[in-house]
């Protein structure tokens, strides 16, 4: 997506990939050490205080991966459905990500930052944690490559707490989320988490044709 975009402006990409933690790119964007952060990127009030963020090119939905005996551990004759809203214990998150506040809708539930996904899915498994939080794509991503995951992870996407994505640049570079905003728009493309997890090559291959086509004009 950002190469047909530098491609209209007649300008080379450079990746840089040394942000540890999602909220870095954010403080990259900050200090104008880049021009632009696309990391599938939540966008939150907070970021939005302190970069501007182009019109969402995905909307996800988040989403938990809840470890079963835990849960039937806190169901008291309750439906799933209502032990799931009231959970307590421990939930696992990526460290400085938009999940850290997302989780602490949550108020039962500690939130415990981690360095990475991996590790937040092997305290779930084991019981260490009562679930993790992410979006939909990567919940269904590690359930799709991981289908044994499925005997102690329950996964549920919570469909009124959408997770849109965007791209952020600095606060006063205006024309270029204008010129990301016109793009975005003009290429038409969406794509859900199921796609993303399940068909990612053929909706790639659709937005490498929407791109190519926007070359040609």
């Amino acid at each position: 997506m950002i190469e047909g975009f530098a491609k209209l402006l007649g300008v080379p990409v450079e990746y840089n990939r040394s942000a540890k933690f999602l909220n870095d790119t954010v403080t990259m964007v900050e200090n104008h050490e880049v021009d632009l952060a696309i990391t599938k990127l939540s966008m939150t009030f907070k970021r939005a205080s302190r970069v501007l963020f182009a019109d969402p090119y995905i909307t996800l939905h988040q989403s938990l991966l809840i470890n079963r005996l835990e849960l039937i551990k806190q169901l008291n004759g309750r439906p799933q459905e209502v032990a799931i809203q009231n959970l307590s214990g421990k939930i696992g998150v990526v460290a400085k990500s938009a999940y850290v506040d997302y989780a602490k809708h949550f108020h039962n539930m500690e939130v415990v930052p981690y360095d990475t996904w991996g590790e937040a899915i092997v305290d779930a498994r084991a019981g260490k944690i009562t679930a993790a939080m992410r979006d939909d794509a990567e919940v269904k991503l590690i359930l799709r490559e991981h289908p044994e995951y499925a005997l102690d992870l329950m996964s549920v996407i919570l469909k009124d707490a959408k997770d849109p994505k965007g791209i952020a640049v600095s606060t006063d570079h205006n024309q270029l989320r204008l010129l990301l905003n016109f793009y975005i728009k003009t290429l038409d493309w969406t794509i859900t988490g199921d796609e993303m997890s399940n068909h990612y090559d053929k909706e790639i291959g659709i937005l490498k044709q929407k791109i190519a086509m926007q070359e040609q004009q």
